[in-house]
């Protein structure tokens, strides 16, 4: 599985540390910590032979797409085991998502490589979150979401980077500045 993903500012990346480290200490869940996942809002996942076909789209990528802003509104849970915060999917963050979809699927290298994107990550069906906590059991998510409860509230960030990357465990391949 890869991913292309979108990076933050130093202040918002301080932020979400934040909330990774606070979970981890209040549930003694050091997955994030131990991966090292660092905070970041995936675009698009997706199966491929292979990712090297796509390295001169996110170089096309760089030049059409801008930072941007965004707002972090809430959290919430994916049952059974992953914690989040997410952040309003305004036109702007539509319209990232669209341009980098239309992008990687339209690649004719794409077709060559069996390239499938997750149907979670369409941009119509698509739930921007961040993930701050991962592999949580039953109890340690109840502690988790008390945590948030008591430290969440809703902020802006900003998006400078996209990144491509593999999963299990992250690891990028390449990143650049927007």
């Amino acid at each position: 599985m890869y991913l292309i993903t979108a990076y933050f500012d130093d202040r918002t990346n301080k932020n979400i540390s934040r909330w990774i480290d606070g979970i981890a200490k209040c549930t003694g869940n050091q997955f994030m910590l131990e991966h090292n996942v660092p905070p970041h809002l995936t675009i698009t996942a997706f199966d491929s032979r292979g990712a090297d076909h796509i390295i001169p789209i996110m170089d096309r990528l760089q030049t059409k797409l801008n930072s941007i802003d965004v707002e972090f509104v809430s959290t919430g849970v994916f049952l059974p085991y992953v914690m989040y915060i997410t952040p309003v999917l305004d036109k702007q963050l539509h319209e990232m998502a669209s341009i980098i979809h239309d992008d990687v699927i339209s690649a004719p290298e794409s077709a060559v490589n069996g390239l499938h994107i997750s149907k979670f990550y369409h941009p119509d069906k698509w739930f921007p979150h961040t993930t701050i906590g991962k592999t949580l059991d039953e109890e340690q998510l109840r502690q988790a979401f008390a945590y948030m409860q008591k430290s969440f509230v809703p902020f802006s960030g900003k998006i400078v980077e996209l990144g491509l990357a593999r999963t299990n465990p992250h690891e990028d391949i390449v990143r650049c500045e927007i």
